[in-house]
């Protein structure tokens, strides 16, 4: 009897040694301990070392390959490779809620599948819930069925982000959300989202491999983004005419909207008074908004989360306008207690005006100085670590190699992490790819 109970005594114990770390029945996840976390403006690994995080953007934004085709163990391996140790993962609100309240526990295995390869290559996963003009039924994002537009016409535009300005559509659809409108089912679109978010934090609150979650990729206004663009064109007019910029007669404007504006564009800009004022004229609309509407909708999101993960890390990202230099007015997110949120950090984008153009010879230090400086004084303000989570969009233009290397400049000074947009096969063979090397202490294999 005495031998029997010391067996089941020694297999319990064992047992309890070897479970793995796991929510049980009272909903407690994965200690911080045990995850990469914050510690003031550092992230810290599970071995409590300060660490530099460096990767790519791996993101399908193909519906008809089920948003994860393409990727296996080979990119993941391949990008280890590289000398990065993580990814920003895109997931999108569509495969995950594809009718009201139903969820894809396909699309769902399907994610959780790149997280375990990329683990075992040695990467850790930022999930990021992307999305461009909102929806699915303009680029990527929202399902059609979150996707209130009034029945407004969508206007496509040469430079694809300049449809949240020309699109009715898009901008109908985007007030709707940061209105919680109710869709079909009479539920809010944004406690839909916020249970799609939860969907999510559930399947991995307790994988290690996993940073924590990007709430929403670039965040924008609906309408009243006309506003700040007729304040910013108000304001860059002013300025050019003041500084003998804008000498071109009516005959010689290119007409607005195409290439050869946008390039004109792009040049008046350079002069950094103009750049800056133009930055300041629409300061304040952007702000607003991040106030008033963005913030609340992450706080919504996050109480979501931490209803079934405590631990991993939210990141916040300011509004898109912020990706060109306009100061964020972000704060941050909040536990159950109103008091701030320990587990946090600011993700943040950086993009020249040459973004999405074939302008790249027009690219200014200068701009690009400003916008990462900003970027580096809103996570000093915060009291948060950074991860700029996309900048370049370069691809594989070789042209791009000195813009690079200027940009990852930035972030050695700033001492933040980084993760590059995006990931593509002719990466590997670009004269790009060295340009982006950075000095980091990458994890062993998991």
């Amino acid at each position: 009897m005495t031998s029997r109970i010391t067996k089941l005594l020694t297999l319990t114990v064992l047992a309890t040694l070897l479970l793995p770390a796991c929510a049980d029945r009272t909903g407690h996840t994965l200690a911080p301990s045990r995850l990469v976390h914050v510690a003031g403006r550092q992230f810290v690994d599970p071995s409590g070392h300060p660490i530099l995080l460096h990767g790519i953007n791996v993101c399908n934004k193909s519906k008809a390959e089920g948003y994860t085709g393409g990727l296996g163990p080979r990119e993941f391996s391949t990008i280890r490779s590289w000398g990065m140790n993580c990814v920003r993962l895109g997931i999108f609100w569509d495969g995950l809620e594809p009718e009201p309240g139903k969820f894809d526990a396909a699309y769902l295995d399907r994610v959780a599948q790149l997280v375990q390869w990329a683990k075992k290559a040695g990467l850790w996963v930022m999930l990021d819930m992307h999305q461009d003009l909102y929806s699915v039924k303009f680029s990527d994002g929202a399902p059609p069925w979150a996707t209130l537009d009034n029945g407004n016409p969508h206007t496509p535009t040469p430079v694809w982000s300049d449809a949240y300005y020309a699109s009715t559509a898009v901008q109908s659809a985007l007030d709707h959300f940061w209105s919680n409108s109710p869709a079909s089912d009479g539920v809010g679109l944004q406690d839909h989202y916020a249970n799609a978010w939860q969907r999510v934090a559930a399947r991995f609150a307790n994988e290690p491999a996993v940073l924590g979650y990007d709430l929403m990729n670039e965040p924008f206004p609906g309408e009243d983004a006309l506003h700040a663009r007729d304040a910013i064109i108000g304001r860059m007019a002013e300025l050019a005419s003041a500084t003998g910029g804008a000498s071109n007669s009516p005959s010689e404007t290119p007409k607005p909207g195409t290439p050869e504006a946008k390039k004109l564009m792009i040049q008046r800009l350079a002069d950094m008074r103009v750049f800056e004022g133009m930055l300041e004229a629409g300061a304040p609309i952007f702000q607003e908004f991040e106030r008033g509407r963005l913030m609340p909708m992450y706080q919504r999101v996050a109480n979501a989360i931490r209803t079934v993960d405590q631990h991993h890390i939210l990141f916040i990202e300011p509004a898109m306008s912020s990706n060109i230099g306009i100061p964020s007015a972000l704060g941050p997110v909040t536990d159950a207690h109103g008091a701030r949120d320990p587990h946090q950090a600011y993700a943040p984008h950086g993009y020249d005006l040459v973004t999405d153009t074939d302008n790249i010879e027009l690219t200014s230090n200068k701009r690009v100085e400003l916008i990462f400086r900003r970027h580096g004084e809103k996570s000093r303000s915060l009291n948060m670590p950074m991860l700029v989570g996309e900048w370049g969009a370069f691809y594989e233009d070789s042209r791009a190699v000195g813009p690079a290397k200027f940009a990852v400049s930035q972030f050695d000074q700033l001492g933040c992490g980084d993760t590059y947009w995006s990931y593509g096969t002719g990466l590997e063979k670009s004269p790009l790819l060295p340009a982006l090397q950075r000095n980091i202490r990458l994890p062993e294999s998991r």
